[in-house]
């Protein structure tokens, strides 16, 4: 072998001289995998929710209340016959569908075991685009009153009156609108003679929508039903009294909405 090309091992004084780098074990582990070599993930971020906010149109509408008023319209009319005539086609339950608008259906179910009046009927009526069959608990006060009511309302014949005519059990079941357009509903006639042969008529019905929305679309509807209701009454009379020359007074309606 050539001299030149003989290798030499450096002393071992000189490596013992040369600085040495040292690593912690994890990050020498690193430098070495292959991992080590990709980017970092990236991070999803979520999207962070604004707080809710109403446009400016809503905020220009009034919000629609969670519960209906109770509504109470009324209507009076003079006829020209007697108390007992009136009462008589009033009290006639199961003649209501001959001729009471939008009625389809009349039919009283049960009487009162002592003195025979009507106690419970069920009906079938129409306002506008709504159809609702119902059970009214029914109270007869001879010449004097007749009263339906259904759902949660209560009458408001006095207790011992309706006693005094049969009538005990005064609450009686409070069910019969369910699922229906009215949460509560009250129709009250009552007739009083004015002067000879001369009745005075008046309604009242009172009645709680179950829907807000649904009360007002057909509010309009409920208004003008009371005066056609009445006045289906007086051709009811002129019918079977038979005196339909007499003269007529006129018929004054009134409409008043209550909140609770």
């Amino acid at each position: 072998m050539h001299p030149s090309l003989r290798l030499r091992a450096a002393p071992l004084s000189r490596l013992s001289r040369r600085p040495l780098l040292l690593l912690p074990s994890q990050q020498q582990s690193s430098l070495l995998s292959p991992q080590s070599r990709q980017p970092p993930p990236l991070q999803s971020r979520k999207p962070q929710s604004r707080p809710h906010s109403r446009t400016f149109l809503t905020s220009l509408l009034p919000p629609l209340p969670t519960t209906a008023p109770i509504t109470t319209l009324s209507a009076t009319k003079v006829l020209p016959y007697p108390p007992s005539e009136i009462y008589s086609l009033i009290a006639d339950i199961n003649s209501y569908h001959r001729f009471l608008p939008h009625c389809t259906h009349s039919l009283i179910t049960s009487f009162t075991p002592k003195t025979n009046l009507p106690k419970t009927g069920d009906l079938t009526v129409g306002w506008g685009p709504i159809t609702q069959s119902y059970t009214s608990r029914v109270y007869c006060i001879p010449c004097t009153t007749v009263e339906a009511v259904s759902g949660n309302a209560s009458p408001t014949i006095p207790l011992d009156v309706l006693r005094k005519h049969g009538y005990e059990n005064t609450e009686g079941d409070k069910k019969g609108l369910e699922g229906g357009v009215f949460e509560s509903l009250c129709t009250k006639w009552t007739v009083r003679e004015v002067k000879g042969g001369v009745t005075e008529v008046k309604l009242v019905v009172r009645f709680r929508f179950a829907n807000p929305a649904v009360g007002l679309a057909v509010r309009a509807v409920a208004d003008e039903m009371v005066g056609r209701m009445i006045c289906a009454f007086e051709g009811r009379a002129r019918e079977v009294c038979g005196r339909g020359g007499r003269p007529q007074v006129g018929v004054c309606i009134g409409v008043a909405t209550l909140g609770e």
